[in-house]
């Protein structure tokens, strides 16, 4: 439905416009649609991309890092900036709008860094280039990516989503203090209402109503049987409390990651528990690192039937990896996702036309994987 021009003044008074500036180099280039829709990510809670608008709506942290307000991101025509519209907000101060605009920067690859790793890989992959493709959608905090690739390890692409949605709606709770964090098992009737909730809602719709990704904070007071209990989790209840506590502990310093070399970060990622060769790939590609390729039984099916490599097995992946994409060094995982997003396209359509409702079908169009869900 669309909205009345009277609803939309009388939004726009209750709103606060931010607008993050394009660089030269890039503002004629710049497309949100194409920096969005082509990752998994912006399919999973709390983002809801809006197709009839191309806009990308999701709370984000104010610069308390507990606050969350509700923005709305988008790139008219002929601007040389991404607007924020922070909704159901009149004023922010400084911090706060410096704190929005970080976030939405570090979404969007906004920064000197990322465009000269974009202008490089352009230069050795000229269809990517022809397509507008180099920015790899990413969460506004590393915490978010880091759990949103545990949630994309060892189950299907469904499922990955559901859970993304439940830790959401669990931090609305949390915010609310409706939640008891000491109790060891969610109620009976909390239990009975998620298997309800499971059954007849199959596939993950966007409610605009959830909350925030929940901070590692607000993770780190809960318990596994708990996260595990209510948000059915499995083992990655425990991988993901583990790593909110550590980071709270100050042992596991995120900040720093993003700051260091890529062997520094490999080595620190994979002593986190939960963290294999799949999540901390994805997680490095997140980061800003493309060398290596969060390689999984889908990956091995791309290469039997794309690339002809028959004999691909999950052992022989990575050499095989090498040999396809070696000439894109260090962009290897950056030409793979080129491919893999053709290939989704040409099977379900554009993603960025999708209705929230049938994200789901992206990665069963493919199939399923052992190792990750890739998306």
């Amino acid at each position: 439905m669309k909205r009345r021009k009277g609803d939309k003044e009388e939004e726009s008074k209750r709103c606060c416009l931010l607008q993050l500036p394009l660089a030269q180099s890039m503002a004629s280039s710049f497309n949100l649609e194409k920096a969005v829709c082509n990752h998994g990510f912006f399919m999973m809670a709390p983002n809801l991309w809006i197709p009839s608008t191309k806009t990308l709506q999701r709370p984000l942290r104010l610069a308390d890092s507990i606050t969350s307000v509700t923005v709305r991101i988008s790139h008219p025509p002929k601007h040389h900036s991404i607007h924020v519209l922070v909704l159901d907000t009149k004023a922010l101060s400084s911090p706060d709008q410096q704190a929005l605009l970080r976030q939405v920067a570090r979404m969007l690859r906004i920064s000197e860094e990322d465009e000269r790793k974009i202008s490089e890989f352009h230069k050795i992959h000229s269809k990517a280039k022809k397509r507008g493709f180099g920015r790899l959608f990413r969460s506004p905090s590393l915490f978010e990516d880091i759990i949103k690739s545990i949630l994309l390890c060892n189950c299907y692409w469904q499922r990955s989503l559901q859970m993304a949605t439940a830790l959401c709606e669990l931090q609305l709770e949390l915010k609310g203090g409706s939640v008891d964090k000491n109790a060891e098992h969610a109620s009976m009737t909390q239990r009975i209402g998620l298997k309800r909730k499971q059954a007849t809602n199959a596939v993950n719709v966007v409610n605009t109503t959830i909350g925030d990704f929940p901070s590692s904070k607000e993770l780190a007071s809960l318990n596994d049987n708990f996260l595990n209990d209510r948000l059915k989790l499995g083992y990655r209840a425990r991988q993901i409390l583990k790593l909110a506590q550590g980071v709270e502990a100050g042992i596991i310093r995120l900040e720093k990651l993003e700051g260091e070399e890529e062997e520094a970060v490999y080595k620190k990622l994979m002593r986190i528990e939960g963290i294999g060769s799949f999540t901390c790939a994805t997680i490095l590609m997140s980061i800003g690192f493309y060398d290596k390729i969060p390689a999984d039984t889908e990956t091995v099916s791309h290469f039997q039937e794309l690339h002809g490599r028959k004999d691909c097995t999950i052992k022989t992946v990575n050499k095989y990896a090498k040999e396809i994409y070696g000439k894109f060094s260090p962009f290897q995982c950056l030409a793979y996702w080129f491919e893999l997003l053709q290939v989704y396209e040409k099977k379900v359509g554009k993603l960025s036309k999708l209705p929230p409702s049938s994200y789901y079908k992206v990665n069963c169009s493919i199939g399923t994987s052992a190792c990750g869900s890739t998306w």
